[in-house]
């Protein structure tokens, strides 16, 4: 009997023993956080806001993030009810970085700290938007308004930072003028004219949405 105890107990612990040499953690996630809020007097206090013209509703543009932190004036002749972003970039990898970055996933995630996405912590700015809802790689701002001819802030912050400089990602070129991170996301937004009805509404929110699905369908 001791015998055979003895070699049932060598038989787990060599299962388990070869388990855990096989065992690799799990990769770290880039956790990526977008805030819409009103007008950050400090940086404007710095440098003049980005003006945003000829930009209609349910076109979509891609950047990267971490960007350039900027207020935004909204000059495009409409009411912005709703800003969309979709993560392009779902994984990264970077042999440059401090450390290494191998194939690391990216995701929309709490990068400040406060428990929730989308929202500021910062008590001298006012989020403009009360529904913040994710689908996915899709993070949608609505529940709220930026009125033609407003300054509006839009940062994006990743965790770890990811900002070129900051210490992971290397400094940008000087003559460089992109100087935005690397995480890509694209961007539309719905919005109507002032003063017009609620079925324009609802033709440019349906205009977002084909633009973005016939773009996606272009992607795969």
């Amino acid at each position: 009997m001791t015998t055979i105890a003895t070699k049932l107990a060598l038989s787990v612990l060599g299962a388990a023993g070869i388990s855990f040499l096989s065992w690799t953690p799990a990769r770290a996630v880039i956790l990526v956080e977008p805030i819409v809020t009103t007008k950050n007097q400090d940086i404007l206090d710095r440098k003049n806001p980005r003006t945003l013209t000829d930009y209609q509703p349910g076109e979509v543009i891609e950047y990267g993030v971490p960007d350039v932190a900027n207020n935004f004036l909204n000059a495009t002749g409409y009411d912005i009810n709703s800003l969309v972003f979709d993560l392009k970039t779902l994984s990264y990898s970077n042999r440059n970085s401090t450390p290494p970055l191998d194939n690391e996933p990216v995701q929309w995630g709490d990068v400040n700290g406060d428990g929730k996405i989308g929202y500021s912590t910062n008590s001298d700015l006012k989020d403009i938007f009360t529904d913040i809802t994710i689908n996915g790689s899709t993070i949608t701002f609505s529940g709220g308004v930026i009125p033609n001819g407003t300054l509006f802030y839009n940062p994006f912050a990743t965790l770890p930072n990811l900002a070129p400089g900051a210490g992971i990602i290397p400094p940008v070129p000087p003559e460089q003028a992109d100087k935005d991170g690397p995480i890509r996301v694209a961007a539309y937004y719905t919005a109507v004219r002032e003063s017009t009805s609620v079925l324009s509404v609802l033709v440019f929110g349906a205009l977002g949405v084909a633009l973005k699905l016939k773009r996606s369908q272009h992607s795969c």
